[in-house]
């Protein structure tokens, strides 16, 4: 059916919405992303630089915790939080306390004073806060643990330090700024925990001095043997993709989707108008085979007594099968064609001419042509 005017500038309009739409919602996602730390981020305050200089490093060990469940497997033997944008759940503390018991290094970075911190009832379980100071640039190694490679001053850009919150602090201070310990780690249960109060020595920023690096690669020290490190992204909003309802009844594309299909379809209901043509039966657009038009073409031929045609035919197709690939020139005479193509491959440069001189013969019989026909494939293959 034709579609009539207000159908198509409806479409039209409810088209360049979800264009639009979709323009601004990718827009305001990379502007996000832009100031996350997350391995999937390129910008300054991103890690991607880290992530794939790891997987250069430890092949086939590195991976993302990102649009799946927020599970923890045995293989994961150290888990990167470098700010998340999230807030982390019960659960999900429970998850990441059970794994640190069972053996796993938690490495947390965060650059935001609790309860600002969306890290921060993670490290309530392990009895940490992140506590306002004094802004510094860079940090001094006093653990020895931070001494391979070897490491003095490092570069730290943060206005938070690390405090225990328990009665007897376990909190050993590897590295300090101003009197406060800027780098901390601890014994929980049979595994570790790593926390570093600035995000700096992570981004794609940081790692290119060699300070951060030398840092970094301490911090791998912890890593178990042949175990995996994984970056948590699904807290920085890259949680499992929504089914296809929840998008349709909770997003603002969806509505207008359902929206633009609601008016479609009462307008088409409302005009009384058939989807589409009707269908046409079979033996109408039934259509004659290939072979019966073969068949009905050799019979005329045989007919009519076009031998001598269909031997012109022939010649002609010959000579392209053999001269194409070589890029000879069909309009060369039979001689010359054959003497070029003796220049370029093997070939019976006599039998050849013969074939081509009997195919010109305009007394050919059907039998002869046939024989030509035999003798030439044998010279082709």
């Amino acid at each position: 059916m034709k579609l009539r005017l207000e159908v198509i500038i409806l479409l039209v309009l409810f088209l360049g919405l979800g264009a639009f739409a979709a323009y601004t919602a990718e827009q305001s996602g990379q502007q996000t992303l832009n100031t996350r730390a997350t391995s999937f981020s390129s910008a300054d305050n991103g890690v991607l630089a880290l992530y794939r200089w790891l997987e250069r490093m430890y092949t086939g060990r590195v991976d993302r915790l990102a649009y799946r469940p927020f599970i923890l497997s045995e293989g994961d033997g150290l888990l990167f939080v470098l700010g998340p944008g999230e807030r982390y759940e019960p659960s999900h503390v429970e998850t990441v306390t059970n794994w640190v018991q069972n053996g796993g290094v938690l490495v947390i970075a965060d650059n935001r004073p609790t309860p600002r911190s969306a890290v921060a009832p993670l490290l309530a379980v392990f009895d940490l806060e992140l506590n306002r100071s004094t802004c510094i640039s860079s940090a001094t190694a006093i653990h020895p643990a931070l001494g391979s490679p070897a490491l003095e001053n490092f570069s730290l850009e943060t206005c938070v330090a690390i405090a225990s919150t328990a009665p007897q602090s376990v909190l050993a201070p590897l590295a300090i700024a101003e009197g406060q310990p800027i780098v901390a780690g601890q014994r929980f249960g049979n595994g570790y925990v790593i926390v570093v109060a600035s995000l700096y020595p992570f981004t794609n920023t940081g790692i290119r001095e060699p300070t951060s690096a030398a840092f970094l690669l301490n911090l791998l020290h912890w890593l178990p043997a042949n175990k995996r490190i994984v970056f948590d992204e699904f807290h920085h909003g890259f949680v499992p993709n929504a089914d296809l309802r929840s998008l349709l009844l909770n997003h603002s594309l969806g509505w207008a989707v359902l929206y633009s299909v609601t008016v479609v379809g009462l307008y088409l209901l409302a005009s009384s108008r058939r989807f589409g043509r009707p269908l046409p039966l079979r033996s109408e657009v039934a259509r004659r085979s290939s072979t019966e038009y073969i068949d009905s073409m050799a019979t005329m031929f045989r007919k009519t007594r076009q031998v001598a045609y269909a031997a012109e035919h022939y010649r002609y197709m010959l000579r392209r099968r053999l001269g194409q690939p070589y890029g000879i020139a069909q309009t060369l005479d039979d001689d010359a064609f054959v003497t070029q193509l003796a220049t370029i491959r093997p070939i019976d440069q006599q039998k050849l001419r013969r074939i081509f001189a009997e195919l010109r013969r305009p007394d050919l019989s059907e039998a002869e042509l046939l024989w030509l026909v035999a003798e030439s494939d044998q010279i082709v293959c």
